[in-house]
């Protein structure tokens, strides 16, 4: 695997990403360095999230390539080095598994079978939890939690691999404006360490200081790279965007069409 830093951490190369061999995402393009804070900003449907699944390994690739850390997608295997919140997940039902317990199972992937946790492990646990402001929680039931604190929970999980490149999918969908900006400092506190961070999102919000750049998918395709623009300016973009490229964006997609 590539050390080279000019090496990009992420990489498609004309890719269609989709399900049941219908392409959602279209010939994309994008290579996203490290350090780069991207924020991938579209409406319902816009295929973000398929962009992310695509990138790794939970929806197919129909077309094209997808690189991590130089490396193809189907020859990589350092998961380890990737953290990912997935869209609107909280922790429900089962067992009552603690804020401890639970941010602990994120370093399972960094173990070998029948190897017992160190002393490595247990910090990296309590820096996650610190990380994002939930010190003294340890022992607090998930079920005891707002949906915004478990959103922060699971966000540490992530953290606790201690990852190059970590992927947020909607991390502040249904939060509070405290959890928001709570998830603001402890992804700051990252962006300082220069962990490469994907955060997709439908607004920008608390974090919108941290993105260094973004880009607008529109129907499966790329109609903005470059400084965080906001939602109400995205209409006045897709004006910018026919007058440069001569055809008017397709329609959203219908409902039922996965983001």
């Amino acid at each position: 695997m590539s050390n080279d830093t000019t090496t990009p951490i992420v990489e498609f190369r004309g890719c269609d990403i989709g399900y049941e061999g219908r392409p959602v995402v279209h010939g994309l393009d994008l290579r996203i360095a490290a350090g780069e804070v991207l924020g991938i900003l579209g409406s319902n449907g816009s295929g973000k999230s398929t962009t992310i699944r695509g990138l790794l390994g939970l929806t197919p690739i129909l077309a094209g390539e997808v690189r991590l850390f130089g490396t193809p997608r189907n020859q990589f295997h350092d998961w380890a080095r990737i953290g990912y919140v997935p869209q609107r997940h909280t922790v429900a039902g089962g067992i009552p598994s603690t804020v401890g317990e639970v941010v602990a199972s994120g370093r399972l992937t960094r173990l070998r079978p029948w190897r017992r946790t160190t002393a490595v492990d247990r910090q990296a646990v309590a820096d996650a939890i610190a990380a994002v402001d939930l010190a003294g929680h340890e022992r607090t039931t998930m079920t005891a939690l707002s949906g915004g604190q478990q959103r922060r929970v699971l966000i540490a999980r992530a953290l606790a691999t201690r990852p190059d490149l970590l992927v947020l999918d909607e991390p502040t969908a249904g939060v509070d404006r405290a959890n928001q900006e709570a998830l603001a400092t402890a992804l700051g506190a990252l962006v300082e360490q220069g962990t490469t961070i994907i955060l997709i999102t439908h607004e920008l919000g608390p974090v919108e200081p941290l993105i260094t750049r973004a880009i607008v998918l529109r129907d499966g395709a790329i109609v903005h790279d470059g400084p965080p623009i906001d939602d109400e300016h995205h209409h006045h973009h897709d004006d910018e965007w026919h007058h440069t490229h001569g055809h008017e964006p397709a329609p959203r997609p219908g409902l039922g069409l996965l983001g």
